[in-house]
Protein backbone atom coordinates (compact mmCIF):
# COMPACT_ATOMS: atom_id res chain seq x y z
CA UNK A 1 0.00 0.00 0.00
CA UNK A 2 1.41 3.21 -0.80
CA UNK A 3 1.20 6.33 2.01
CA UNK A 4 -2.18 7.66 -0.33
CA UNK A 5 -3.77 4.39 0.53
CA UNK A 6 -3.05 4.59 4.43
CA UNK A 7 -4.26 8.31 5.03
CA UNK A 8 -7.99 6.84 3.76
CA UNK A 9 -7.87 3.94 6.10
CA UNK A 10 -8.85 5.45 9.19
CA UNK A 11 -11.82 6.24 7.08
CA UNK A 12 -12.64 2.97 6.33
CA UNK A 13 -12.10 1.96 9.82
CA UNK A 14 -14.59 4.32 10.60
CA UNK A 15 -16.79 3.52 8.10
CA UNK A 16 -16.65 -0.51 9.55
CA UNK A 17 -17.40 0.32 12.67
CA UNK A 18 -20.21 3.22 12.99
CA UNK A 19 -21.66 3.11 9.78
CA UNK A 20 -24.74 2.77 11.49
CA UNK A 21 -24.19 5.31 13.69
CA UNK A 22 -23.14 8.03 10.74
CA UNK A 23 -26.24 6.93 8.72
CA UNK A 24 -28.53 7.93 11.69
CA UNK A 25 -26.71 11.18 12.37
CA UNK A 26 -26.54 11.81 8.59
CA UNK A 27 -31.02 11.26 8.62
CA UNK A 28 -31.39 13.67 12.04
CA UNK A 29 -29.15 16.36 10.33
CA UNK A 30 -31.18 16.17 7.11
CA UNK A 31 -34.54 16.50 9.25
CA UNK A 32 -33.41 18.98 11.24
CA UNK A 33 -32.24 20.97 8.27
CA UNK A 34 -35.33 20.22 6.55
CA UNK A 35 -37.60 21.65 10.35
CA UNK A 36 -35.33 24.73 9.91
CA UNK A 37 -35.92 25.45 6.65
CA UNK A 38 -39.67 25.20 6.74
CA UNK A 39 -40.34 26.77 9.57
CA UNK A 40 -38.10 29.94 8.86
CA UNK A 41 -39.98 30.37 5.28
CA UNK A 42 -43.38 29.72 7.24
CA UNK A 43 -42.79 32.48 9.23
CA UNK A 44 -41.56 34.79 6.80
CA UNK A 45 -44.64 34.23 4.77
CA UNK A 46 -47.34 34.11 7.55
CA UNK A 47 -45.28 37.61 8.97
CA UNK A 48 -46.43 39.49 5.65
CA UNK A 49 -48.75 42.31 5.89
CA UNK A 50 -51.39 41.41 3.35
CA UNK A 51 -53.43 44.73 4.71
CA UNK A 52 -51.35 46.58 2.41
CA UNK A 53 -51.04 44.45 -0.36
CA UNK A 54 -52.61 44.94 -3.79
CA UNK A 55 -55.56 42.53 -4.88
CA UNK A 56 -52.75 40.90 -7.59
CA UNK A 57 -50.19 40.16 -4.64
CA UNK A 58 -53.00 38.92 -2.36
CA UNK A 59 -53.70 36.42 -4.84
CA UNK A 60 -49.98 35.68 -5.17
CA UNK A 61 -49.78 35.44 -1.58
CA UNK A 62 -52.92 33.21 -1.13
CA UNK A 63 -50.80 30.80 -4.43
CA UNK A 64 -47.81 30.79 -2.41
CA UNK A 65 -49.25 29.73 1.07
CA UNK A 66 -50.97 26.67 -0.78
CA UNK A 67 -47.19 25.81 -2.71
CA UNK A 68 -46.13 26.24 1.43
CA UNK A 69 -48.43 23.75 2.52
CA UNK A 70 -48.06 21.14 0.10
CA UNK A 71 -44.37 21.77 0.04
CA UNK A 72 -44.74 20.99 4.26
CA UNK A 73 -46.21 17.83 3.73
CA UNK A 74 -43.65 16.47 0.96
CA UNK A 75 -40.81 17.42 3.66
CA UNK A 76 -42.51 15.47 6.45
CA UNK A 77 -42.95 12.38 4.05
CA UNK A 78 -39.95 12.89 2.69
CA UNK A 79 -37.56 13.14 6.25
CA UNK A 80 -39.96 12.62 8.71
CA UNK A 81 -39.46 16.22 10.22
CA UNK A 82 -42.23 16.84 12.29
CA UNK A 83 -43.48 20.09 11.11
Amino acid sequence: MSSRDWSLFKYEIADFLFKKQMDEVYTQGLRAGAEYASRKISFSVHNLDISKMTKTQRIGYEASLAVLIDAKKDVMRHTGADL
